[in-house]
């Protein structure tokens, strides 16, 4: 059985510090809860089906990429994005119109517009087995800014930031 899913990508930064996309989540993961529906959303830190070389190079090539290279990548060749994955179609395109203007990942879009992500869907071949999940994700694999400004004030504290 062939399973799409929906996506759209941020950096991890603008996903994870985002006040209005925590709130929706928050809120649509009770509303399943009250009414016993399976949870069809999940949020990935750092997600795996990004990681193929094919699709690599489309994100390298998308106006996202290139306008915020410094956010997502760093020193250690480690690109740091996030990813809302569902089975909803319509929740995905309702989620990009509340947070901003997302790029389609094979589109070639005019350099001027800003993009604050990329967005597509990937089809995934259920088998009999767990452990190929197109779900995986890396939790350790998080941006190093966003723990600097959880722990900044400890760090003070001990004169470890200047």
């Amino acid at each position: 059985m062939t399973i799409r899913y929906y996506y759209f990508v941020m950096s991890q930064i603008d996903m994870l510090e985002n006040q209005v996309l925590e709130e929706i989540l928050r809120e649509r993961a009770n509303y399943y809860f009250s009414k016993n529906k399976n949870i069809d959303f999940w949020l990935l830190i750092s997600p795996s089906f990004l990681k193929t070389n094919d699709l690599l190079e489309k994100i390298k090539q998308t106006n996202f990429y290139k306008q915020q290279k410094t956010k997502i990548s760093s020193n250690n060749e480690k690109d740091y994005y996030s990813a809302i994955v569902s089975l909803d179609k319509e929740f995905i395109l309702w989620l990009q119109l509340r947070l901003g203007y997302f790029e389609t990942i094979n589109s070639n879009i005019n350099e001027s517009f800003v993009s604050d992500g990329f967005c597509g869907f990937f089809d995934y071949e259920e088998k009999n087995s767990l452990t190929c999940s197109p779900l995986k994700n890396d939790v350790n694999q998080l941006n190093p800014s966003i723990l600097l400004k959880k722990y900044k004030k400890t760090l003070q504290l001990y004169n470890l930031l200047v």
